[in-house]
């Protein structure tokens, strides 16, 4: 158990984020000094999103944001189950839906997909939020096994999967963390923020 802890202690100080996000945001460090929470996280990503619109499209802007955050929760969570994710690598070639792969918990693949809404209230669904494509490339071309109940999984600011999107399309075979799952992950998680701040200037070194 002890050779187990300390293996995985190596594993998160070697890890680094790669999403471009670390090098092409507009003010990084002033995104995390003294974030703590995630409204303030969205706040300040809303804030930045909108100044310089030409440069970088704000909606592109602030999925990106999140696609970086998200980065860095899942590999600095190796074993909380909560989240189920480990070899986590952000997909930077194309935009099949997919935005991230790695293992699962029962060590088969997984995929993420990272869903921005400005709105926390906002419940998502197959079609209009292109869900589908998420799951189709995740069979297809990522090998997630078709019966699998935990190694699809979407990360969203929004609420979560509308009813009939969840129950109904995907049989609950997909899983989502949503707003207020996130905020119970990173509200006031001291260690976690830090551990993000420490992780951005170390991905940053040559």
């Amino acid at each position: 158990m002890l050779f187990h802890t300390f293996t995985i202690i190596i594993k998160i100080m070697n890890t680094k984020i790669v999403h471009p996000f670390l090098y092409n945001a507009h003010d990084l460090d002033e995104l995390l000094k003294e974030t703590n929470k995630m409204a303030t996280f969205c706040r300040k990503l809303e804030l930045q999103a909108d100044k310089f619109p030409n440069r970088y499209e704000p909606e592109k802007y602030k999925g990106d944001g999140l696609e970086f955050f998200v980065e860095a929760l899942i590999k600095l969570s190796p074993i909380d189950n909560r989240i189920g994710i480990g070899n986590y690598s952000p997909e930077l070639a194309e935009d099949t839906g997919v935005d991230g792969y790695g293992i699962g918990i029962d060590g088969k693949p997984a995929t993420v997909q990272v869903k921005y809404r400005s709105n926390t209230q906002t419940q998502l669904t197959a079609n209009i939020d292109h869900l589908s494509n998420f799951v189709m490339t995740s069979l297809l071309k990522y090998k997630v096994s078709p019966e699998t109940k935990t190694n699809m999984l979407v990360i969203t600011t929004a609420e979560g999967f509308h009813y009939f999107t969840d129950s109904e399309m995907f049989q609950k075979q997909v899983r989502c963390i949503g707003y207020q799952r996130l905020r119970e992950l990173v509200d006031n998680n001291i260690l976690f923020w830090d551990s993000l701040r420490g992780l951005v200037k170390k991905s940053k070194e040559k």
